[in-house]
C-alpha cells in the first residue's frame, strides 16, 4: 500500500498540485490520516531515493 501511495504523491506533485490538495486526496481515497509535515517529510525522502537511482 505504501508504494501505491508514494506513486500517487509523486504523480500529483508532477502535475503541480499543492501539498494540501494531495493530503486531502490521500485522506479521501486511501482513508489514511496524515499530517502535512509527515507528507512533506515523505516527499523529501522520496526525492532523495529518486536521486540515488
Amino acid at each position: 500500500m505504501n508504494c501505491v501511495i508514494d506513486k500517487s504523491i509523486l504523480f500529483h506533485l508532477r502535475q503541480g498540485k499543492k501539498a494540501e490538495v494531495i493530503l486531502r486526496y490521500i485522506k479521501m481515497k486511501y482513508r489514511i490520516s496524515m499530517d502535512l509535515s509527515a507528507l512533506k517529510e515523505r516527499v523529501k525522502n522520496l526525492n532523495s531515493q529518486l536521486e540515488l537511482t
